[in-house]
């Protein structure tokens, strides 16, 4: 996107949230703040104020006594109600989220509480869970990743991938239909995997675990304002500056030593070398009592961890010894953040914050990968979010303005010096005399050096304005909460991949004569050629309107129609090149070939229509079943369609693969061999290489999207009770979901079936674009296909005590009883193909690659005595599946790895210095039971089907760490 561009559409965002300001303020931001509704006397003046940063917001009781409070940032409040000159003040907590009922008729003149009672919304047809500050920071983890306690809901998954990703799923699909809300900011990754930006591949994490205050996930039956989303939503908001100025800090420390290890399947290596330190610090305070406020906090982690590079094979010590040894991959982040909190007047709350991250990761170093060959991953992450709350008689209103710019940027270390690697080939054919060379059958590699063959850079930045307009009471046979509202989020797409730019040599280490008589001629050469890198502007539209109807006393009613709309989703404005269009008409008009799909359906002239068809309604509902009325007992479900959204690197391969052209040359000493070239030392450049690529132009591939594809959409279906005993909540849901145009790589050139031509399921062997007349591209054609089906079916049971300082501890219990299956590819990452089937349609129904039957999740903490607390996590899960190969046709997901458990336990000691004054010291200890968890297994039963693979699995660990406020 030109500079120009980018300024005129921020220009017009700022232009808009100004307009916003002035016609009405801004309001409650629907994805992050709160609210208390309830009954007063009738015409009462209702006040809450924040009890740390003085901002008030109020409201004046209608004839009927009804108020609502909207715009409240979670957070502990006095409730103060004025009416016929007396005065009465409760003390709440509210949560994240929700909005919350609290009657105030029968509360004494003049009487405060002083204990904050905890507010909670039973009535509502979400289905979600809410993560306060007291798990946040007092649950055992070792990463600092708060998306990891986003497994306390129902029907959630997070796992840790071996790169040290972090991703989170729910409702049986990929983290790809995830999505999270910080501040009412969107972060979902628009281009690649991972489902949360800034995540893929990567070991950080996304935010600042000290600036987050609590958060509420969401893994079903999410209103109307939600978008970009088919399955589990988190809704985070972040700290800010109170009254009282406040500077608290931290640092942890796991060693080497604290790391134990597993080695299975006969593995002898030695144990890897970690070492991990985490440190940061948050200030906070006053700018202007009750008026100005400013939060800060940073975050810092050095990860120092070795790998081993040792040779292939025992002999060739004297000429590469000098690579083996004890190699560093250090990983480093730094994440800041800042907000700045102002109530320029009663009722008006306004947010400015910044966020920056930065982080460098060495790794794809260890085994036969020398230390020059290091990948460098760098991502970096700028966000700005400035948002207005104002409460009016009578209404409400948010506009808000957020910037995310997000770079993933995976380089090699080394790119100036040539790739080698150094093979021991095998005998082709052990029954013929003498050593028969194939340059493919490579026996082992005994060392890979040099640099590595190539870079990425791939940039995401979004624009998004979004206003949310609320009218809180309005009386028609019953009570209407209206909320109307939209969003424009300004896309730029800029990727840039360079695929095996820097040449890799291939090298008979032992020069054998029957080969090229030499080791220090390779046998063979990979060089990619330089494709443009592809800027794509997408808008997306998004307007809702939601009704939540208060249909009588017990009954509530929720009615939302939700619509979106991507303008560049799939290269809408993208021309198929005119060699590409004359390949497929030379496919449809050659005798004796069918293809098996319709080409016009994949001939874009640079207006692809853009799907206009997603309109979302949602609707729910919840029955206080309770004898007195009190909420105690509370029936709830609903209905909803969800659409999501496909990462544009799916279709960025259709304009970049067919340009995207690998070169392979082949060498011998004399150029005599067949299929080889002389070699010339002067090759051993890319410059002494051009001339080959100019003579040998090679071929890229052909990759189509169909004209008109549909983005994926979910139906969800719940229905559920809560039941209130005491200071415990209950509750059970079922819950049952439908997704279909999942989307996939398909063959487009099918071979033919010699007795049904026209059968179209013969995979490969179709005729080749070369055998057309298309030299220019390879040998197989890829076409889209959007018809993946997935269905889940689940039973929620939760049950949840609060953490209370008069109590002492607290307990939430999560099981999840679930089925997810699916049709189509096996694949999970952006961009899947499907090499086993000819068409979807084709293809069984499954078990998904993360349905998990039973899935138990405790977690809990308790004060015990002299100043100490244990808190813990219980993490069971009966496994996941996983496919059998074998001589019969293949069994996708038919195994099931063992179950998993996991106790990870915190053992804190507090030491109190005058007042508000804490220093905290605690000791973590992770799979305290030493269990070996999901080790990689023999899928195939040709061989020890079921065994662990030759690895190493991180077992037990131990971090040590302490925690200081004043």
């Amino acid at each position: 996107m030109s500079g120009y561009k980018f300024r005129s559409l921020l220009g017009a965002s700022i232009s808009g949230i100004a307009l916003s300001l002035v016609l009405a303020g801004a309001a409650q931001a629907q994805t992050a703040s709160s609210g208390v509704r309830g009954e007063a006397a009738p015409n009462a003046r209702v006040v809450a104020r924040n009890v740390d940063s003085g901002f008030t917001t109020s409201d004046t009781a209608d004839a009927d006594g009804d108020f609502a409070l909207l715009g409240l940032q979670p957070g502990t409040y006095e409730i103060t109600v004025t009416a016929n000159g007396e005065t009465t003040t409760r003390r709440v907590r509210v949560l994240v989220g929700q909005t919350a009922r609290l009657d105030l008729l029968g509360v004494e003149e003049d009487e405060i509480v002083v204990t904050a009672r905890r507010l909670d919304d039973p009535t509502t047809s979400e289905v979600g869970t809410n993560v306060t500050r007291e798990q946040i920071e007092g649950l055992p983890q070792t990463t600092r990743n708060f998306v990891n306690f986003a497994a306390l809901a129902p029907g959630v998954r997070t796992s840790q991938e071996a790169t040290g990703e972090v991703t989170f799923s729910g409702g049986g699909q990929n983290p790809l239909s995830a999505n999270v809300f910080i501040d009412g900011q969107s972060q979902k990754a628009q281009i690649i995997d991972g489902g949360v930006s800034g995540q893929d591949d990567s070991r950080g994490n996304p935010f600042p675990q000290l600036g987050v205050q609590e958060f509420r996930v969401l893994t079903q039956n999410f209103s109307a304002q939600y978008d970009q989303s088919s399955s589990t939503i988190i809704t985070s908001v972040t700290r800010s500056g109170t009254n009282e100025f406040e500077i608290e800090g931290f640092a942890t420390y796991q060693p080497s030593d604290a790391v134990s290890f597993h080695h299975l399947g006969g593995n002898t290596s030695p144990d890897p070398e970690t070492e991990r330190r985490q440190y940061g610090f948050a200030i906070g305070g006053p700018i202007v009592t009750d008026r100005l406020h400013f939060f800060g906090t940073y975050e810092g982690r050095q990860d120092d961890k070795f790998s081993s590079v040792f040779l292939g094979r025992t002999g060739y010590a004297a000429r590469f010894g000098q690579f083996e040894g004890t190699v560093a991959t250090p990983f480093e982040e730094d994440i800041f953040f800042g907000k700045l909190s102002w109530q320029p007047a009663p009722n008006q709350h306004v947010d400015f914050s910044a966020s920056y991250r930065d982080e460098r990761d060495i790794r794809d170093v260890g085994g036969q990968d020398a230390a020059e060959r290091a990948n460098v991953l760098d991502i970096t992450e700028t966000k700005y979010n400035l948002r207005h709350d104002w409460q009016g008689d009578n209404w409400s209103n948010l506009a808000q303005l957020d910037f995310l710019e997000s770079t993933y940027n995976p380089t090699a270390q080394n790119f100036s010096d040539i790739g080698e690697a150094h093979i021991v080939y095998r005998d082709n054919d052990g029954t013929t005399p003498g050593f028969q060379f194939n340059v493919f059958n490579e026996d082992t590699t005994i060392i890979r050096l040099g640099g590595r063959d190539s870079n990425q850079d791939i940039t995401q930045r979004t624009t998004t304005l979004r206003d949310d307009f609320t009218l809180p009471e309005i009386q028609w046979n019953g009570e209407h909460q209206i909320q109307i509202g939209g969003r424009i989020a300004f896309n730029n797409y800029n990727v840039s991949k360079e695929f095996n730019r820097n040449p890799f040599f291939f090298y008979d280490v032992d020069g054998r004569p029957e080969i090229n008589g030499s080791n220090a001629i390779p046998v063979r050469v990979v060089i990619g050629s330089p494709v443009p890198a592809v800027d794509v502007d997408n808008t997306v539209y998004g307007f809702y309107v939601q009704d939540n109807w208060g249909v009588t006393d017990r009954l509530e009613v929720n009615l939302g129609l939700r619509w979106d709309y991507e303008d560049n989703a799939y290269n809408n404005d993208y021309t198929t090149p005119a060699r590409i269009v004359g390949l497929l008409n030379a496919y449809r008009t050659l005798p004796g070939y069918t293809v098996p799909f319709n080409t016009a359906d994949y001939i874009s002239d640079g207006s692809r229509e853009a799907f206009t068809g997603a309109w979302q309604p949602r609707l729910g509902f919840s029955y206080d079943l309770s004898s007195a009325g009190d909420e105690s007992t509370v029936i709830f479900g609903g209905a909803g369609r969800y659409y999501d959204r496909i990462p544009y690197n799916f279709a960025f391969d259709e304009r970049f693969k067919p340009t995207q052209v690998r070169h392979e040359f082949f060498f011998s000493a004399d150029g005599l061999r067949p299929g080889t070239i002389m070699f010339n030392p002067a090759f051993l450049t890319p410059a002494g290489l051009q001339p080959l690529i100019n003579a040998n132009p090679g071929a890229g591939e052909v990759f189509l999207i169909k004209n008109g594809a549909e983005p994926p959409v979910t139906d969800q279906f719940n229905i559920g009770i809560r039941q209130r005993l005491g200071d415990w909540r209950l509750s059970a849901t079922l819950s049952h979901a439908e997704s279909r145009n999942g989307f996939q790589w398909h063959i487009g050139n099918l071979g033919v079936d010699p007795l049904n031509p026209n059968s179209g399921t013969v995979r490969f062997g179709g005729p080749t674009p070369s055998s057309l007349g298309f030299p220019e591209f390879r040998n197989l054609i890829f076409i889209s296909e959007h018809d993946q089906e997935r269905e889940f079916d689940a039973l929620y049971l939760t049950a949840d005590k609060a953490y209370t300082e008069e109590s002492g501890w607290s307990l939430s219990v999560s099981y999840t009883l679930s089925h997810a299956t699916q049709n189509g590819s096996r694949d999970t990452n952006t961009a899947p193909f499907d090499f086993d089937y000819a068409r979807t349609d084709m293809t069984p129904t499954f078990d998904a690659a993360n349905d998990e039957r039973h899935r138990l999740v405790t977690s809990g903490l308790v004060d015990l005595p002299w100043n100490t607390r244990l808190s813990g996590i219980y993490t069971y899960g009966s496994g996941t599946p996983f496919h059998i190969f074998g001589p019969n046709p293949p069994g996708w997901n038919e195994g099931r790895r063992d179950p998993f458990h996991q106790v990870d336990l915190r053992f804190s000691k507090y030491f109190d210095f005058e007042e508000e004054h804490r220093v905290e010291l605690f000791l973590d200890v992770i799979n305290a039971t030493d269990r070996v968890n999901n080790p990689n297994i023999e899928q195939c039963t040709c061989g020890p089907f079921g065994q662990p693979f030759n690895q190493v699995v991180q077992g037990r660990s131990f971090q040590i760490g302490a925690r200081a406020r004043w």
